[in-house]
């Protein structure tokens, strides 16, 4: 009777752990979901994969959740995470202005995932993820240059651009 138990919790705890490709992974509401740097890929792409399907992938060397950016279920699984990429070459987004890094929010909360639009923080293209707000209806996200960020139903817009405060609050 040990025996059997030691086994099935073996093959639970195994469960967890990422692939060997996988450079985090995490449980969601609609299963696994596991990251995939680009630099670390036969593509050059970063990928993200729910239950081994590729949901995501792009032109980066870097993927992964912010650290401020997610959410969990009443099941302790991640149901929207804001997810950040590093570029492998910079986008041009004005004359001699490019950014490094971009945004999607990725929520699991219904019955298959919505990947938003892509965002990032226009007064500082580096600037880091300050904290979010998690709501039934919408979310605000904000940055460290005082811009933020609304998602809802699936889309992400900007509802300040940072310019008066010059940093979150």
């Amino acid at each position: 009777m040990t025996a059997i138990l030691v086994l099935i919790s073996g093959i639970a705890s195994a469960t967890d752990e990422c692939s060997s490709t996988a450079t985090k992974c995490d449980n969601t509401t609609l299963g696994r979901l596991e990251y995939m740097w680009g630099r670390n890929s036969s593509d050059n792409k970063s990928h993200v994969l729910l239950n081994g399907n590729d949901i995501f992938n792009n032109n980066s060397s870097q993927i992964g959740e912010d650290v401020e950016g997610w959410v969990l279920d009443k099941n302790n699984k991640t149901n929207k995470v804001v997810v950040y990429y590093r570029f492998n070459e910079p986008k041009q987004i004005a004359e001699n202005l490019y950014r490094y890094r971009a945004y999607r929010l990725f929520d699991f909360s219904g019955e298959k995932v919505i990947i938003s639009n892509e965002f990032y923080p226009p007064a500082d293209y580096e600037a880091p993820l300050r904290w979010v707000s998690w709501g039934q209806k919408n979310s605000v996200i904000a940055f460290d240059d005082g811009s933020r960020f609304k998602y809802e139903n699936g889309h992400v817009t900007m509802i300040d651009d940072g310019s008066k405060t010059g940093e979150s609050e």
